[in-house]
This record gives structure tokens, C-alpha cells and sequence, in this order.
């Protein structure tokens, strides 16, 4: 009974001072409404990087590159170059925590088809290589095991490379000329964002089995080995076993970084996820201190409730009302206020949102069609549940010094208040 009577006084109260009660509530429905938009506008934008930087590559891969030593070891000098070698995938894909290994030699090569001509970074891979850098074809298929085995002459197209030697016209099953070669299309890769890559993006590269590439390459060493570990969780441990059998095989100190480069997808992953959840971190702060801005308006309209209802907490004290039950009154106060006007901004947020729909982010920038990497304004639960707790925060903090000031009022003097 005490909670509906209190909710009830807070009511006739705001009906009382509709003026007063108006500013107020708008200052705390623009807070919450700030808070919430920024909140959504944060996962937007950590949501769109980590899409893009999902598409080129899955968890757990690391790309390595061979590099120059810096330590003596095994009675080699320092300073020497490493030459990654096809031989060192079985060694790596032996080791119990790595999942696929794929060798990569990669170059700059002219492309024909017909009278049209290009130029694109054509890539000698194998089968688990589409896996991990996640090439999902359009059209046909990406290399497999037996095209490695036959060496058989056969390619996998970007979506840029196909367009530009095919405009609209179906690539798979026609015959291009890689540096004079001649290729058989297999497949084309479907239009990816990419936020991340090395050498050529995806989308201008042309993938052919790396047992083919002695026909249109001329180097013995590989460019880089790409690896992915079973589990995110063993992805550390692998990536030193990796290092160890390297270091075994080309005869350098396995605590040499610079001998080999390791580009681990999985620290690129948590910089890139630090910086979105910095600047979520950043927004929700300042919509924050909006609110807080809001909740000052609150406890000035509590603290003016007090001194004109001073003589009604001195009858309420001389008819045994205790000091919590004064408190718990404008405190409880001060909530349904905070509450209306939260419910208020939540709704306002709401419309926003779906208002404002999607924002342009990257995908014009990197060409993406699906929109993916564009800010995806959502009111997810979880933006809702945090508003709500900051705004329980702001009500309390607001009618705490009010309700406090009202309960050590000594009921003789507010009796005599005028």
C-alpha cells in the first residue's frame, strides 16, 4: 500500500507541475535517448569491422613469411634469409594442433582472355587455402586435391579479375592465358568485403594449384605458408610449434622473431575488436554524462518538492513516520520520474534507430555489396538491459540527496515552516 501511495503522490505531483515536470522529463528522455543511439551506433561499427575482417580470414590462420635471422644458432651466422620450402608443409600439418597448411607463391602476372587483357597477383595454393581465407565461389569451385595432384592447369577467379575478362558473361569452363599459359576457369569467388589482406586483395587475385605454378613462376621458395590451428584456444601453443619445427628444418633459434614473420590473424582480430569496444567504451561515456545531465534536472525538481512540502513531512513525522520511510517516499519518487521520462527517451530511441536503418561505413570504400560492413543501427537487448541499468543508477543518485535532506528534517521546525 505504501509503494501505490507513494507512486500515486509522484504522479499527482507531475500533474501538479506539468510545466516543471515537462522540462524535466525531456531532460532525461533526451538522455536516455543519446545513450541508447550511441550504444547502437557502437555495436554498429565494432560489428562492421569484425564482418570485414572475417571475410578474409577464419579464426585460428596465421600467415608466415620467411624472414632474416638475427641470432647465431647451429653454427649459422646471423643475418641470413630464410626461404620458406613446399617440403615444410608436411612437417607442419604432422603437428597435432594444426588443422590445414597450405603453401603460397605469389606474383604479379598479365591475364588474357580473347582481346582483353589485365593484370592480376595470381596465387599458387592449395585445396585448404579457400578454406581459411574463406574464397566462396559464385560460380563452379575452388581448387581441389586432385587438381594438385594432376597439376592440372586450372584457375580460381576473383569477382574483379572475371569481370574485367568476362564483363557479365560466365567464366567457368572458359580458357584464359596466365603470362602466356593457358588456364582452365574452374570457378569464380562471390563478391566479398575485405578488410584485411596482404599482397593483392582477394577480389583481384587468381588462385591456380600450387603444383602448376613451375609453368608461370620462377622461383623455388614459397612467399608465405598459411596455417590454422584446431581451436582459438591452442592457437598460441601451435603458433610456438610451428616456429620450433621452422627453426628445426632451416637451422635457426626458435626465439628469433625476425627469422620468420608470423601474421597472426587471431592479435590482428583483438587490436581491431580493442579499438571498436575503445570507442564503445568512449560513446557510451559521453551519452552517459548526458543523462547525468538529465538526472542534475531530477534532483533539482526533488529538492524544490522538499522545501514546498516541508510542513507535509512534518505532520508525516509527528504522526510516527520514521526517516526511511520519508527517504524511501522521494526516493521512490525521483525513480518514477527518472523511469517516465527513461520509457519516454527508450521509445523516441527506438523510432531513431529504425529511422536511421543503416549507415554508410566501408562498404563503399572496399566495394561490398551486402552491406555487411556498412553501421547496422540495432536496439539489442543488451543495449536496452545497459541503458536501463544507467538510468537506475541516474534516478537513485538524483533523489538520493533530496530524499536524505527530506528525512533529517526536524518535524518541529518543519511544522512552523510557512
Amino acid at each position: 500500500m505504501l509503494f501505490k501511495e507513494v507512486l500515486s503522490q509522484a504522479w499527482d505531483s507531475l500533474v501538479a507541475h506539468r510545466f516543471r515536470a515537462g522540462l524535466t522529463l525531456l531532460g532525461i528522455a533526451w538522455g536516455i535517448l543519446t545513450v541508447t543511439s550511441l550504444m547502437a551506433y557502437g555495436n554498429g561499427f565494432h560489428n562492421a569491422l569484425i564482418f570485414g575482417f572475417s571475410n578474409a580470414f577464419s579464426n585460428g590462420v596465421a600467415v608466415i613469411y620467411g624472414g632474416q635471422t638475427s641470432m647465431q644458432a647451429g653454427g649459422e651466422r646471423s643475418g641470413r634469409r630464410v626461404f620458406l620450402k613446399e617440403a615444410d608443409i608436411e612437417p607442419l600439418k604432422q603437428l597435432g594442433l594444426v588443422k590445414y597448411a597450405s603453401p603460397e607463391i605469389f606474383e604479379s602476372l598479365p591475364l588474357s582472355f580473347g582481346n582483353r587483357q589485365t593484370t592480376a597477383g595470381v596465387r599458387g595454393v592449395a585445396p585448404e587455402y579457400g578454406v581459411m581465407r574463406s574464397e566462396i565461389p559464385l560460380e563452379g569451385r575452388f581448387i581441389n586435391a586432385e587438381d594438385v595432384e594432376r597439376r592440372r592447369r586450372v584457375a580460381f577467379l576473383g569477382t574483379d579479375v572475371a569481370l574485367k575478362l568476362f564483363g557479365n558473361s560466365p567464366a567457368t569452363g572458359q580458357t584464359i592465358r596466365i603470362r602466356g599459359v593457358s588456364f582452365d576457369v574452374v570457378g569464380v569467388l562471390a563478391d566479398k568485403a575485405q578488410l584485411s589482406s596482404y599482397f593483392y586483395p582477394d577480389k583481384q587475385s587468381v588462385f591456380i594449384p600450387h603444383s602448376a605454378t613451375e609453368q608461370v613462376f620462377h622461383q623455388d621458395y614459397l612467399d608465405t605458408i598459411v596455417v590454422q590451428t584446431i581451436s582459438p584456444a591452442f592457437h598460441e601453443q601451435a603458433m610456438r610449434q610451428v616456429r620450433g619445427v621452422l627453426a628445426e628444418r632451416h637451422r635457426f633459434d626458435a626465439r628469433d622473431d625476425r627469422a620468420v614473420m608470423i601474421n597472426d590473424s587471431a592479435e590482428i582480430r583483438d587490436v581491431v575488436g580493442g579499438m571498436a569496444t575503445g570507442l564503445k567504451i568512449v560513446l557510451t561515456f559521453i551519452g552517459t554524462l548526458t543523462l547525468m545531465i538529465g538526472g542534475v534536472g531530477v534532483m533539482n525538481i526533488m529538492l524544490v518538492s522538499v522545501t514546498e512540502r516541508t510542513r507535509e513531512i512534518g505532520v508525516r513525522k509527528a504522526l510516527g513516520a520514521r526517516r526511511r520511510h520519508i527517504m524511501l517516499q522521494f526516493l521512490l519518487e525521483a525513480l518514477v520520474i527518472t523511469f517516465t521520462g527513461g520509457i519516454a527517451g527508450i521509445v523516441l530511441a527506438w523510432i531513431l534507430v529504425h529511422a536511421a536503418g543503416v549507415r554508410p561505413f566501408l562498404g563503399d570504400l572496399i566495394g561490398d555489396p551486402t552491406g555487411g560492413t556498412d553501421i547496422h543501427l540495432v536496439l539489442t537487448p543488451d543495449v536496452v538491459v545497459s541503458a536501463t541499468a544507467i538510468l537506475i543508477v541516474t534516478g537513485v543518485l538524483s533523489g538520493l540527496w533530496p530524499a536524505w535532506r527530506a528525512s533529517r528534517l526536524d518535524p518541529i521546525e518543519a511544522l512552523r515552516y510557512e
